[in-house]
């Protein structure tokens, strides 16, 4: 039986980094003024994050980014208990790459492989 691994951020993926405010209206809520205010000025005319290359499929600040942008700030942010914090990063991933690229894109393939089970 598969098992349910830690979260990772998976290289060449980027679903997270889509940051259209109409598309992430859950997460902007939890976000304070201060964070509010920089989440909009990252947001470029595509919706996509101005610091994401869209060809490498990298952040360009990811040394720097954001609190927001990590997903161990997740547990406080969403109130969700530290044991839970790989599941619920699991989950938000796996419903972004679907929004984005697709169920059977090969993001989620690669996403399922390297994170959601363990053979």
């Amino acid at each position: 039986m598969a098992k349910a691994k830690k979260w990772n951020c998976v290289e060449n993926c980027g679903a997270c980094c889509k940051l259209e405010p109409g598309e992430r209206q859950e997460a902007i809520a939890v976000l304070t003024n201060e964070e509010r205010i920089l989440y909009m000025s990252m947001v470029g005319d595509d919706g996509w994050c101005k610091h994401f290359d869209k060809v490498s499929r990298k952040c360009k600040i990811y040394s720097q980014r954001p609190s927001f942008c990590k997903v161990d700030k997740m547990s406080s942010m969403f109130d969700v208990p530290d044991e839970m914090l790989d599941i619920f990063a699991i989950s938000c991933c796996k419903q972004q790459i679907r929004f984005i690229y697709g169920g059977r894109s090969k993001v989620m393939k690669n996403f399922c492989k390297k994170i959601c089970f363990k053979y």
